[in-house]
Parts: structure tokens; C-alpha cells; sequence
């Protein structure tokens, strides 16, 4: 079998290779931190290697930084037992085994987007430099630790002695806080804001995240289930410590959801019958149909033409009857 047509999937062992697909070498690779695609999957008999595993034919683009390049130099050197160059290297078609290689997903694509907000500190004291930068996912705490920092520079740091100089300038809005000597500022200055910036997260931080939350939750379900009992009350504190802070509660409950079937058979019945809802939904909105964001039940936000007046899906319809919902 070969599979060279742009977008085919090929599974192995779980893991689904794309032809086309974007890659990163592995440890298990000499082409290791390497990034690339795959060309072509052979197996069975059209493979050219004699591996159980298929072939993957696959590119990588050289490295840029030039202690990548030095590192994959030296390991081909090593390999070969004589010097080589990057250019001595072959990179357009390298036969890799699946556990050479790490699928990725598509940069833009695929990836979710949340905000984070940065809070930014830079200063300078007589011609010292120095900046700082803490990443934050809640605004709330980094609007905090900025009040922190700037009450922090106005009680002990350079800021309340700049202020006795008749050239001393400050500026501010709700996350922005400027204070400097007016002539001196890459010499004598404080600064401190909040940046708001997007971050692509994939989808392994979001499943890592989620088994986070989810084992926190666990553990809080557990220890609310134990609270009344009278065993419980008759442990000391140290065992009652660490009988709620033991890492295999979250496994414990998992192992025991594993072998309920009543539990996997009510989980699959809703399911169904949340899928058989929203086919019947989907049905009934016509192609155009483009919902409102972070709504439950969204309506239309409208295409723009003169029939979405007449839709009794439009947010915003103007005319009687129309569409059938």
C-alpha cells in the first residue's frame, strides 16, 4: 500500500499520520527537535525497509539557529564515523518509523485561543537597568499584582525621591503607570503595565488542563462524600490530612467509573439523545444559518442579504413569517 495523496490518513497504533501533515522529529531519531512533512507512507509489501513498522517518507526543513546546526552535524559525524557537514545531510527524503516522528497539529488552524495578560515592568535608577514579566490567565490578578507593585515603588522605591525634583513626570490610566525625571528618563524612570495578548494553546495543554481540573474535581466530590461518615471522624488529623490529599484518589474513582456499567450506559444514552436533538436542530436552519458566538441557543447574526429580515432565525428579523423553524 501507498499513500501519497495530499490530506490520506494512515493509523498506526492509535496515532493518525497525514500525508502532508507537519511533524517534529523525536529523541528516538536523529533528526531529533527537526521539524518537517510527510511525503508518503508505505507498508506491507511496498515497503522498502525491512522494519514491521511502515515506512514514512518524510522531509524536514534545515535547522536555523546554528547550535541546531552544529548538534545535527555532530550527530551525523558520530553516525558515520567522519566529519559532516549540513550539507552533506539529506533532509528532502528520510524513511522515518512511526516512533520517530510526532504528529502536529496545524499552527492556525487547529488552535484554540484565549487571552493572557502580561504584566510588564521596566526601570531604570541612575543609568541601572532592570524589566520583569509575569504571565497571567485571569485579568483580575493581574490588574492585583500591578496595584501591588506600583504602591511597592511609591512607598520604597525611587519614585518618592524623583518627586522632590522639579523635573519629576509621572503619567497613568487604568493599566498603565509611568513615573520618570523629565530629561533623564533612560537614566531614572519606572514603568509598569498590562498587555493584553492572545495565546494559541493545543490540544494536548487543553487535555492537561482538563485532567487537572477533572482530578480537582474528583477529589473534591470525594471528600464531600466522606465528610458525615464515622469513620472518618474517628481518624487523627495527620491521617485525615493524608487520606484527602492522596495523588490516586482522582485514579481510584476512574478505575472503580471503568467497571460501572450503569454508569457508561446512562453516559452513552445522553449522548444519544443530546445527538438526535441537535440533528433535528441542524436540520431546520438553512446553509446560511451563521450563530451568534458564546450563546447556547444562538440565532443568526445575518449574512446581509435582504432575506435574513424575513427569518424567524435572524437576531435582528424585521418581517413577518419567512422562514420555518
Amino acid at each position: 500500500m501507498i499513500l501519497n495523496r495530499t490530506g490520506a490518513e494512515f493509523e498506526y497504533e492509535g496515532v493518525t499520520y497525514t500525508i502532508g501533515g507537519a511533524i517534529v522529529g523525536t529523541a528516538e531519531s536523529e533528526y531529533a527537535g527537526l521539524y518537517g512533512r510527510i511525503n508518503a507512507i508505505h507498508d506491507g509489501e511496498d515497503k522498502e525497509t525491512e522494519n514491521e513498522t511502515p515506512d514514512i517518507y518524510c522531509e524536514f526543513d534545515p535547522p536555523v539557529m546554528p547550535h541546531e546546526v552544529k548538534t545535527l552535524e555532530d550527530t551525523f559525524s558520530d553516525l558515520y564515523h567522519q566529519p559532516k557537514t549540513i550539507a552533506d545531510i539529506v533532509l528532502d527524503m528520510v524513511i522515518m518509523a512511526p516512533e520517530m516522528i510526532r504528529p502536529l497539529d496545524d499552527l492556525r488552524s487547529m488552535r484554540k485561543r484565549v487571552n493572557v495578560f502580561l504584566v510588564m515592568e521596566d526601570w531604570a535608577v541612575d543609568g541601572e537597568h532592570g524589566n520583569d514579566c509575569e504571565a497571567f490567565s485571569d485579568y483580575d490578578d493581574a490588574k492585583r499584582i500591578m496595584t501591588n507593585r506600583i504602591r511597592e515603588e511609591l512607598e520604597d522605591g525611587s519614585v518618592p525621591s524623583w518627586r522632590e525634583s522639579s523635573i519629576f513626570a509621572e503619567n497613568s490610566s487604568m493599566d498603565f503607570y509611568e513615573a520618570y525625571l523629565n530629561g533623564e528618563y533612560m537614566e531614572n524612570h519606572y514603568k509598569i503595565m498590562i498587555i493584553r495578548q492572545p495565546l494559541m494553546i493545543s490540544s494536548r495543554y487543553i487535555r492537561e488542563v482538563g485532567g487537572v481540573y477533572k482530578a480537582q474535581c474528583q477529589t473534591e466530590d470525594f471528600i464531600s462524600q466522606i465528610e458525615q461518615w464515622d469513620e472518618v471522624a474517628a481518624l487523627s488529623d495527620a491521617q485525615y490530612q493524608r487520606l484527602i490529599t492522596n495523588p490516586m484518589i482522582p485514579e481510584c474513582i476512574e478505575r472503580h467509573l471503568g467497571r460501572n456499567d450503569h454508569y457508561w450506559e446512562a453516559y452513552w444514552e445522553s449522548v444519544s439523545e443530546a445527538a438526535h436533538g441537535l440533528v433535528r436542530q441542524a436540520s431546520k436552519q438553512p446553509d446560511c444559518f451563521t450563530p451568534e458566538a458564546e450563546n447556547p441557543y444562538p440565532l443568526c447574526i445575518g449574512s446581509g442579504k435582504s432575506e435574513c429580515d424575513d427569518c424567524c432565525l435572524y437576531m435582528h428579523m424585521k418581517g413577518e413569517g419567512g422562514y420555518e423553524c
